[in-house]
């Protein structure tokens, strides 16, 4: 066996990290990061307006009663 033998590496498709930063990376690669965010923020700010309207209305509160004043 030959040590000075130049070691041949497996050569991957994925970047080290796995698919999830392949996948947080896809928009910056395709040149679509800001228009990205923009959806991204529309979208949560629509599913959040969204939850405010379909919520129950708050229980009414009750007015406080003053106490009895000692005279």
């Amino acid at each position: 066996m030959n040590h000075r033998a130049p070691r041949r590496r497996r050569r991957t498709d994925l970047p080290p990290g796995g698919p999830l930063r392949l996948l947080l990376g896809l928009p910056a690669r395709l040149g679509i990061r800001r228009p990205f965010i923009l959806i991204a923020t529309a979208a949560a700010m629509g599913l959040y307006a969204h939850v405010l309207l379909a919520a129950p209305p708050m229980p009414p509160s009750r007015v406080p009663v003053p106490a009895a004043t000692p005279r």
